[in-house]
C-alpha cells in the first residue's frame, strides 16, 4: 500500500477508534494545575464546526450537526466529563450571543446559554457567516476560463468590500469572547480557525473556481483568520491555526486526500465544507495542543 493510501487507511482506522470510544486505562484528560481532573467542554459555532454530511447526525436537525465533527472528536480524546455541542450550521456571532437561531426545524437557542460556571473549555469557530463567505465563495464558481473573475464584485474602485466587512465584525467578537469569559470565568477560551481551503492559484478545471478568484477567497479567509488570531492574543485567549494542518489537503487534492470538499462532492459532506477527515485531523490536532505543556491547564 502507498504511503498516500496508508495515511488515509491511518485515519479510517483513528475515526473508527474514536467512535468506539475511548480505551480502559488511558491516561485521563487534562485538568487544572496538572492533575487528572476530567473537563467539562462546551462547543460553539458554525457549519466548520458541526460538520454537515459527516456521519453520523446529531440533533437537533436543522442545525446539521455531525457526531463527528471535530468537537467531538476532541471531546472523546481527552475523554471529557461533560460534553455539549451546541454548534449550529449557518450560525453567525449573535446566534451564539443575542439570539435564538432560526433553522430548517425551527429555533434553536442562543449559544451562550449552554455556557456556566463550571466550563473548563469552549472551542468557537464563528465569522464566515458573519463575512459572507460562504455564498460568496460559491458565487466564485466558473463555467469557463473566459468567465469574469469574480474579484472584479468584490474589489471596487479599491475598495474591498469583505475586508471592510470583516474589520466592521471584530468589535462582535471581542464581545463574545467578553461574554464568554464573564459566563465561564475558569473557562480556557479556543477559536480554532478555518484554515487552507484552496492552493496558491486554484486548479481550474478540476475544481471551477479561476486562479485569480481562488487566490483571492483563500486571502480573505486568511484575513478572517489573522485578525481573530490578533484579537485573541489581545483577549488573552488561544487561538489555534489549521491553515498548516490542511496545506495539501485542499479542495484541489485527490479524493481520498482532501480534508475539505470541493464545489462538488460524490458523498453526503456539504461542499467547501470539511469531510470526516478533515474533522478527524483537526480534533486530533487540537487534542495534541491542549495535551502539551505549553497549553497546560491553569
Amino acid at each position: 500500500m502507498g504511503s498516500k493510501r496508508l495515511a488515509v487507511a491511518s485515519l479510517i482506522g483513528a475515526l473508527a477508534a474514536a467512535c468506539a470510544g475511548p480505551p480502559s486505562g488511558s491516561p485521563a484528560a487534562p485538568g487544572r494545575a496538572g492533575s487528572t481532573q476530567r473537563l467539562s467542554y462546551v462547543a460553539v459555532g458554525d457549519s466548520f464546526a458541526a460538520a454537515p454530511g459527516v456521519p453520523d447526525p446529531a440533533p437537533p436537525a436543522g442545525c446539521r450537526k455531525s457526531t463527528n465533527g471535530y468537537p467531538s472528536i476532541l471531546a472523546r480524546e481527552l475523554k471529557v466529563i461533560s460534553f455539549v455541542n451546541v454548534t449550529c450550521s449557518g450560525a453567525k456571532t449573535e446566534d451564539i450571543t443575542v439570539r435564538a437561531q432560526q433553522t430548517t426545524d425551527g429555533p434553536v437557542a442562543r449559544q451562550i446559554d449552554s455556557v456556566d460556571a463550571s466550563v473548563d473549555l469552549i472551542t468557537v469557530t464563528i465569522g464566515a457567516n458573519d463575512v459572507g463567505l460562504p455564498s460568496d465563495a460559491k458565487g466564485c464558481e466558473a463555467e469557463s476560463a473566459e468567465s469574469e473573475p469574480c474579484t472584479n464584485k468584490f474589489v471596487v474602485d479599491n475598495v474591498d468590500r469583505i475586508s471592510q466587512v470583516s474589520n466592521a465584525q471584530l468589535p462582535a467578537w471581542g464581545a463574545l469572547i467578553d461574554q464568554l469569559r464573564a459566563a465561564a470565568p475558569h473557562a480556557r477560551i479556543v477559536f480554532v480557525g478555518y484554515g487552507t481551503f484552496v492552493r496558491p492559484g486554484g486548479c481550474f478545471p478540476a475544481q471551477p473556481v479561476l486562479s485569480r478568484d481562488a487566490d483571492y477567497l483563500q486571502s480573505k479567509l486568511s484575513e478572517l483568520d489573522d485578525l481573530q488570531r490578533q484579537l485573541a492574543d489581545e483577549k488573552g485567549i488561544d487561538y489555534f491555526d489549521t491553515r498548516l494542518l490542511a496545506r495539501g489537503h485542499d479542495i484541489c487534492a485527490a479524493p481520498n486526500e482532501r480534508f475539505i470538499e470541493g464545489y462538488m462532492t460524490a458523498g453526503s459532506t456539504e461542499p467547501l465544507h470539511p469531510n470526516a477527515f478533515g474533522e478527524m485531523a483537526v480534533g486530533k490536532a487540537l487534542a495534541d495542543y491542549l495535551r502539551s505543556p505549553r497549553a497546560a491547564f491553569n
